[in-house]
């Protein structure tokens, strides 16, 4: 099977932004929840359908379909005791049983989730949960702590490990979810209501909200079928928990309803214990971002000395080294596929499964099948093949896109038929795509897209900074990391303890990924006449 042959056949029967033929004009009484496709159908099946490897222990544990389904109905039944329909429930919470749990739970019972990352800090999850407008929060002890308790919308958090939160209010145990009765009837939806509501990553300006319709995972068939060849029989490890754009939906949502046992793992990333996982388990389907696979390159990690053969190995977000991909295939039994996509796009660009397939090192691939892409300069015209544009993907209005209450920013984004990605890229003459830049501030660092705007808000909060700055620095093995430049109010003088008081600062207020990793202080910054900072300056 060919690119070029899966291309044709899929474009001809496919409508983008819309669906499958049998789910691509729906009426007002056509019901699809995704729950019920990936977990629900399966209630009954004692095969297993989680997995996960806790880093710390070594040891893994197995729950079966029945028994994650089970959990799920308890999450469902206490949702429908204490929210109404269509509530944003949000989950703070390492990668655990009751996670999966809340995830399916909140779909099937009608309910609106919301991931939100357990690295987050104060800052980052209130400004989400205040957002959103989530009634329901899931954590642990420790996201208790971090919660503010007069958000305008919050009703009650639920503490899988004990904790309070100052203010109004209610906090439960979870022992009041396994007290619930596990037999659930998911709720009937409509294919275009949303499931799930996860942040951009606040690239021009704050996150915003981006809703998923249950009709969203039809729309990934191609990439499913095509590029991660995702079977029932696959031993399959995400390596992104389900806080995260694609750890929820094809690490999660996706193998439900291939009917895969989700893989996951519990801990901070460590290259031993990774190839541990992937030995121990048999794993044939992987994903592993590409700054994982090159701290594991980094860390001297034997491919020899392990018994490691995929048949597929995924990988997005950034672009792979050449070198990167030669240590894959030699060692690993696949070539990295890298491949490109966004929170309100979905992965567009990819390179794909084929046995006669050619991985160039370096390339975002060729367009999905069924997906329509154009590179398009600041005119809204196609530029020509080998010149640099702004990768635009064709969509129905009237399907998708949006942001959650944000009409002045959807309509910047989804420009009529276009979404514009703020991406820069290529193409060559035989079609495949390569990335160039971003045509904002984004920064890209261990496969995380950091916008500056809400690191910079952060730092604004301490009281020795009068402006900061934030831009990406190049680095070994994360690509870029955050770095700040910042001036300093009144007498503050420039200090390696105050730098080091800031980097904590910015940490414990935001995501640990995403607080600026160096400091350097300015007498001023750079600035365009009408006052804006020249982050563009301060990046060269």
């Amino acid at each position: 099977m060919s690119y070029d042959t899966v291309y044709e056949a899929v474009s001809d029967r496919y409508e983008p932004g819309l669906g499958w033929d049998e789910h691509a004009h729906v009426g007002d009484e056509t019901s699809l929840n995704v729950a019920e496709e990936a977990l629900g159908r399966h209630a009954e099946s004692d095969e297993t359908g989680l997995r996960i490897r806790d880093f710390e222990t070594g040891e893994t544990a197995t729950y079966s379909f029945a028994a994650l389904a089970a959990a799920a109905n308890r999450v469902s039944n206490y949702l429908l005791d204490h929210t109404e329909r269509g509530d944003r429930v949000g989950a703070m919470l390492p990668t655990r049983f009751e996670l999966y749990a809340v995830v399916f739970g909140t779909i099937q019972a009608g309910r609106i989730y919301l991931p939100l990352a357990p690295v987050f800090g104060p800052d980052a999850l209130n400004y989400r949960l205040e957002d959103s407008g989530a009634t329901t929060l899931v954590t642990t002890s420790e996201g208790c702590d971090a919660v503010d308790g007069d958000l305008s919308a919050l009703e009650r958090v639920v503490a899988i490990d004990g904790g309070s939160v100052e203010g109004d209010v209610t906090v439960d145990e979870y022992d009041a979810v396994r007290a619930c009765d596990d037999a659930f009837e998911a709720v009937e939806t409509h294919p275009n209501d949303p499931y799930s509501l996860t942040y951009t990553s606040g690239t021009t300006g704050p996150p915003k909200g981006v809703p998923t319709s249950h009709r969203g995972p039809i729309e990934l068939y191609a990439y499913t079928e095509y590029v991660v060849d995702l079977r029932p029989d696959d031993v399959y490890l995400v390596a992104a928990s389900p806080s995260w754009s694609y750890g929820l939906t094809m690490g999660t949502i996706m193998s439900g309803i291939r009917g895969t046992a989700i893989g996951c793992y519990r801990g901070q990333f460590d290259p031993r214990a990774f190839f541990e996982t992937l030995e121990a388990w048999d794993v044939d389907n992987a994903m592993i971002p590409p700054t994982a696979l090159r701290q594991s390159r980094a860390a001297g990690i034997d491919l020899e000395a392990w018994d490691v053969d995929l048949r597929v190995l995924l990988s997005a977000g950034e672009s792979l080294d050449e070198e990167t991909v030669s240590w894959c295939e030699d060692g690993l039994g696949a070539p990295p596929q890298d491949a490109y996509g966004l929170t309100e796009g979905g992965m567009v660009i990819c390179n794909y499964a084929f046995d006669d397939w050619e991985v160039r090192p370096g390339s975002m691939g060729k367009v999905t099948p069924g997906e329509e892409v154009a590179l398009l300069d600041d005119d809204g015209n196609e530029v020509e093949r080998g010149e640099i544009g702004e990768i635009a993907i064709r969509r129905d209005e009237d399907a998708r896109g949006a942001y959650w209450g944000r009409p002045e920013a959807t309509l910047e984004t989804f420009t009529g038929p276009w979404l514009r990605t703020g991406d820069l890229a290529r193409r060559d003459e035989d079609g495949y795509y390569w990335y160039v830049s971003r045509a904002d501030d984004v920064i890209i660092s261990a496969g995380y897209r950091i916008g500056p705007a809400e690191v910079e808000e952060t730092l604004l909060d301490h009281p020795a900074v009068e402006e900061a700055a934030v831009v990406g620095a190049d680095h070994e093995t994360r690509g870029q990391i955050v770095k700040a430049y910042v001036t300093l109010v009144g007498d503050r003088e420039p200090a390696a303890a105050l730098a080091d008081e800031l980097r904590e600062f910015a940490r414990a207020e935001l995501s640990k990924h995403e607080y600026p990793r160096e400091i350097e202080f300015l007498d001023a910054l750079p600035k365009t006449a009408s006052g804006k900072i020249k982050r563009a300056a301060l990046a060269e």
